[in-house]
């Protein structure tokens, strides 16, 4: 049996030594590798890919080496050489000698590709093997790749630019509520392909269009590309993110535009307060009482980059109107503003609302109207007398001079303060009048009253009317004003009795009672002459036989011209007697108040002897002269002149006294009307002629010293009066 056996035993042996020299090529083993997705077989020189997720992502491979052969193989040596993307792990240490392998146990060890870029890498591991007198190297090659991406971008018209990590993407310009597509570009310049797990964006007006399926796959030398839809809603440089989710980190990016166009921007300025407000905002006017109104300014302004246009202005509710505003379409220029102003007038308490519209922004308007309600009444004593706007105020008649009174009364029944800015009366002179007005504005709380009084003095007789404003409320005041009081007594003060003629006596006179009113009169002068013929020079001493007078209302004293409380009379030159009555009036309404049967004041010049004004020598020659006489004879009747004539010492007069008979002469001056502008006032001229012998003189006229004259009329005589003629 053992010699049969031992061939086939040899002949085995035999061919299995023939072995290695024919299959060189063919290393007893079996290569497994497990990669993290999946596992891979490779024959003698294959090549094991390992694929980077990123940069620095690690690729681990688990490489399982399994001895085919039918004894044992010997592994000398295992050497790697290659990039250093590349290391091995839980290689057996193989100083102290050969690793010998069976069919039982595979020899297994590590690899790791770890990119430090994008740059395809290579590598190869050489395990040298002894079986028998055969040996070889086992060949595994590496070759690792790793995917880099580069991100820009392609505003709309613009070029193509290039951005870093953490950058900016500045879009392109957008008229307001348009849109400007920018276009994203993810390049992958690596040696494999990567992944874009997810992109996302924030900002209101920006939108990702045409954005690719989440965990993208990009070939190596390929790009991803999408949009950004930019629609900025306002001209303020707008900002978001985008967000670009990779392998092993997320890349963002600063998202950045500005609109193009005009903008509006709101004010309200009121006083000196301005305040920005919002498209679509309240605008609170301020409170206005009914029947008034208030108002506040709206300013529009373009704080665009470009001119814009306002196709309409307008305001709606029944309460406001638009004052100020200016025509439209209006174009503002970028920069430039336009004002308008908006009035509350309400015409009941409460609120009230509205609409103001400028292009196509529109803002609510409200304004609260407040209610006062004011009743007015008048009160009579204890009797209280409603009265309506326009209604009437009526007076108890009362005598002119005295005067008669009401209380009218603002009494605020609504719910909100009420105001009375002016309270007048529109009237001529000053029959109704106003007291106790409270200081104006009167501002009356609801609830609450303000009063004052009106007072009727009048000044005629019969119906009297004015108006009485409150504001824009008036009231017809109505009186009567009835006869007034009597004056009282009045008396005389100056001298009494007979004057002498040609004088001046001071004469007034006063009440005994004062009177309320002013008054005003005219003291009227009567000659009565005693011979017949009146005298113009009896008269007032400020000419005339008439002189007004005052009497200042409360006092009793009569006041002439220039404040004088006396005035003087000319007394004349004719025998008779004067007399002085008084006449009354109201000073305003002109009210007689005369008596029936007034007092007079009496003055007289009685007839008397004449009186020598003058005497005088006129005319005078060498042998005669002539008297010159004037003066007057209250009766107007002179009988007689007697001269005297004194001669000069030495000289013999053969006549020294003439009598002269002159009724005659005096009666034919007095009854001539050329007389009676002069009273008994006259002139005479006597002439006289000198005949005789001289002594001592030369002259005839040189023999008279002196002349004496006295006139006599029936009443008597006048004194003598002398004239020299040297």
């Amino acid at each position: 049996m053992t010699r049969k056996h031992s061939f086939p035993i040899l002949a085995l042996i035999a061919l299995l030594a023939l072995a290695p020299a024919a299959l060189a090529q063919a290393p007893p083993f079996t290569v497994r590798v497990q990669l993290p997705q999946s596992s891979v077989v490779l024959a003698d020189g294959g090549t094991l890919n390992m694929q980077a997720d990123a940069i620095g992502a690690v690729v681990p491979a688990v490489i399982s080496i399994a001895y085919t052969g039918t004894t044992t193989v010997n592994i000398n040596a295992i050497d790697y050489s290659g990039a250093n993307d590349f290391s091995l792990a839980s290689v057996p240490d193989l100083s102290g000698g050969a690793l010998t392998m069976g069919r039982v146990q595979p020899l297994t060890f590590s690899a790791r590709y770890l990119p430090a870029t994008s740059t395809k890498a290579a590598g190869r591991i050489a395990i040298a093997w002894t079986e028998g007198r055969t040996s070889g190297v086992l060949a595994i090659n590496l070759s690792g790749v790793a995917p880099e991406f580069t991100f820009s971008y392609i505003p709309q018209g613009g070029n193509q630019t290039p951005v870093a990590a953490g950058g900016t993407l500045t879009m392109a310009l957008a008229n307001v509520n348009a849109t400007s597509n920018n276009v994203v570009v993810i390049t992958n310049k690596g040696s494999g392909p990567g992944v874009v797990n997810g992109i996302s964006a924030s900002g209101s007006v920006f939108a990702l269009v045409g954005l690719p399926l989440p965990q993208t796959t990009v070939d190596a030398g390929k790009d991803l590309r999408f949009t950004v839809a930019f629609t900025p809603d306002q001209l303020d440089p707008a900002e978001g993110r985008l967000q670009v989710a990779l392998f092993d980190k997320t890349v963002s990016f600063v998202l950045t535009g500005e609109g193009s166009g005009p903008e509006w921007a709101y004010e309200t300025l009121q006083e000196s307060t301005i305040s920005a407000i919002l498209s679509g905002a309240a605008i609170n006017l301020p409170e206005a009482v009914v029947g008034e109104k208030s108002t506040i300014q709206v300013r529009v302004r373009n704080v665009g980059n470009a001119d814009g246009r306002i196709s309409a202005i307008s305001v709606s509710g029944a309460a406001f109107s638009l004052t100020d505003a200016p025509f439209v379409p209006l174009t503002l220029t970028a920069g430039s503003a336009a004002t308008l102003t908006i009035t509350f007038a309400p015409t009941q308490a409460g609120r009230a609302i509205g609409r103001l519209r400028i292009g196509a922004d529109s803002f609510e308007i409200g304004g609260n109207g407040l209610g006062p309600v004011l009743q007015y009444a008048y009160a009579v004593g204890s009797a209280s007398i409603t009265v309506a706007n326009n209604g009437q105020v009526v007076f108890a008649p009362v005598a002119v001079g005295r005067s008669a009174s009401v209380i009218f009364t603002v009494n605020n029944t609504g719910t909100a303060p009420a105001s009375i800015g002016s309270v007048s009366i529109l009237q001529t002179g000053t029959v109704f009048a106003l007291a106790q007005v409270p200081a104006l504005p009167i501002t009356i709380q609801p609830g609450r009253l303000a009063s004052f009084q009106v007072s009727f003095t009048p000044i005629t007789l019969g119906a009297a009317t004015a108006t009485l404003k409150l504001d824009t409320q008036t009231f017809t005041l109505s009186g009567t004003g009835n006869t007034p009081a009597a004056l009282s007594d009045y008396r005389f003060d100056g001298p009494t009795g007979p004057q002498e003629p040609m004088a001046q006596p001071a004469v007034g006179f006063t009440l005994a009672q004062a009177y309320p009113l002013a008054l005003s009169g005219t003291l009227t002068l009567n000659f009565y002459s005693e011979v017949g013929v009146n005298d113009p020079a009896v008269q007032f001493a400020t000419g005339g036989r008439t002189v007004n007078f005052t009497i200042p209302a409360n006092t009793t004293r009569a006041v002439f011209a220039n404040s004088a409380s006396q005035i003087r009379v000319q007394t004349g030159s004719v025998a008779g007697s004067i007399s002085l009555t008084p006449s009354f009036q109201t000073t305003e309404g002109k009210i007689d108040l005369t008596p029936l049967n007034p007092a007079s004041f009496s003055l007289s010049v009685p007839q008397s002897a004449p009186r020598l004004l003058g005497v005088s020598i006129t005319g005078k020659t060498s042998s005669g002269f002539s008297l010159l006489i004037t003066g007057m004879a209250t009766g107007r009747s002179v009988t007689q002149i007697d001269v005297e004539f004194v001669p000069t010492t030495g000289e013999n007069v053969g006549t020294t006294k003439l009598t002269l008979p002159v009724e005659s002469s005096f009666l034919a001056w007095y009854t001539s009307v050329a007389s009676q502008a002069y009273g008994s006032l006259f002139t005479a001229t006597v002439p006289f002629s000198l005949q005789g012998d001289l002594k001592n003189v030369t002259t005839l006229i040189e023999t008279i010293q002196s002349v004496s004259v006295k006139l006599t009329n029936r009443q008597g005589a006048t004194p003598t009066q002398s004239v020299n003629l040297k």
